[in-house]
């Protein structure tokens, strides 16, 4: 029974701090990957087929949020996955992407990051991830930091948007 006492305890204690990070995370801008950007084609020497494709398959977010100054350091977990379409020897690559804050339908702020992946030998599927760690944001007098959004996204040429937008939202 004393055994019992100590896992409930320790279960609501768990669920107390479960709750704080929630309520913590509910004043944090909301991530968004943008869906015309979500995915980075890459196109063949001749251009008439896709050599590899890479994914933003998820992005998370957590901030620390300054009352008194009003501001905000937010960082982003962007979750890659990418996909070449033939087997082949080992090849390093670049995914330029960014990360942007707006509000109101206003971009505020945009920074580009390249990240660098690796396909190994034979390797069809490869998954990666960076963090960004390093956004700051002034809340505005009126504003709360929650009306402000953090957007993640792929550095595109306009052919690759254009692929993109042909390919339709649900391609996979």
């Amino acid at each position: 029974m004393k055994h019992m006492a100590c896992f409930i305890a320790t279960a609501a204690a768990a669920i107390t701090m479960i709750g704080c990070a929630s309520d913590r995370l509910a004043q944090c801008p909301s991530v968004s990957v943008l869906v015309d950007t979500a995915t980075l084609p890459v196109f063949s020497a001749d251009g008439k087929s896709v050599a590899y494709l890479v994914r933003m398959t998820s992005a998370s977010r957590d901030c620390d949020v300054d009352r008194l100054k009003k501001d905000v350091g937010a960082s982003v977990d962007i979750n890659f996955r990418a996909i070449r379409s033939e087997d082949g020897p080992a090849a390093n690559y670049v995914a330029p992407y960014f990360v942007a804050v707006s509000s109101e339908g206003h971009l505020l702020a945009k920074q580009a990051f390249s990240l660098p992946f690796t396909f190994q030998q034979n390797q069809k599927v490869v998954e990666f991830s960076d963090a960004v760690n390093s956004i700051q944001l002034a809340v505005g007098r009126d504003k709360k930091p929650a009306d402000y959004g953090i957007l993640v996204g792929f550095q595109l040429t306009k052919e690759q948007l254009n692929y993109n937008r042909r390919a339709g939202r649900y391609a996979k």
